[in-house]
């Protein structure tokens, strides 16, 4: 299916990973962590893959690099900020590679993947799969992000810094993850992955983002010694199980 697309340059620097032993119609869509890269994948693309999935991943474009650049993140729609931006190109590769999807999204990105997929309206997306985020409480989070990340010593520019990088994320914050949330269809299976331990997104800041909505059937996958985005690497005999379980109730078998 994807063999001539395969071939071209795509957008976004995209890229597919195909299993060698495919035994689910879906492909696992990628969606890597703010600064992050499609590198940085490779180890949870080599699981899906060798459980049988395809997968697809990309380059978001847009870090925190572009705003001191200059270049300010504004949407095909005209909105500020870089989820949105995120959202159009997210969009845009999901719109061009055919058949049915798996949604697999990191950290705060994961709220780009979900209004993405309520522009499409879950066209061909059967699942969402989120580690470590989206927070509902954005302003912490980036408080954190510059605290443990970034490490930025002086308490008053943490302080100043949060809100402006809040605000260059979205003018709305986290609030339009809800109504993004409200469109998905009744039934709509998500997987939310997190650690007890994660020092820039806590638990209960991604609990506040799904339990809301009635409409989604969502499990959790909690890790009680995992940091942020830290499972699959230092607890994989707890994290693989579980989502190799979720992707079965979920996918097509050939």
């Amino acid at each position: 299916m994807y063999t001539d697309l395969a071939k071209q340059e795509l957008p976004f620097d995209g890229e597919f990973f195909l299993s060698r032993n495919k035994k689910y119609e879906e492909l696992i869509f990628f969606v890597h962590f703010y600064e992050g890269s499609k590198k940085q994948l490779l180890r949870h693309i080599k699981l899906v893959n060798s459980l049988g999935f395809d997968a697809f991943a990309f380059q978001l474009q847009g870090t925190l690099k572009d705003l001191i650049s200059l270049r300010p993140p504004v949407s095909k729609a005209g909105v500020f900020g870089t989820k949105h931006v995120y959202a159009d190109q997210i969009e845009t590769l999901l719109n061009l590679i055919p058949g049915k999807k798996i949604i697999f999204s990191f950290s705060n990105p994961s709220g780009a993947a979900i209004e993405a997929m309520a522009r499409r309206h879950c066209s061909d997306t059967v699942a969402l799969i989120c580690d470590s985020g989206p927070t509902a409480r954005f302003i912490p989070s980036a408080y954190n992000l510059y605290t443990h990340e970034y490490k930025l010593k002086p308490m008053p520019l943490r302080v100043a810094l949060a809100p402006l990088l809040s605000m260059a994320w979205s003018p709305f914050l986290h609030k339009d993850l809800h109504d993004d949330l409200k469109t998905f269809p009744e039934g709509f299976k998500v997987l939310s992955i997190r650690g007890w331990k994660d020092l820039l997104i806590p638990p209960d800041h991604i609990d506040e983002v799904f339990e809301p909505h009635s409409n989604l059937d969502w499990t959790k996958l909690a890790l009680p010694e995992a940091g942020h985005l830290t499972g699959l690497r230092d607890f994989k005999s707890d994290y693989a199980p579980v989502l190799e379980k979720f992707l079965h109730s979920v996918a097509t078998p050939l």
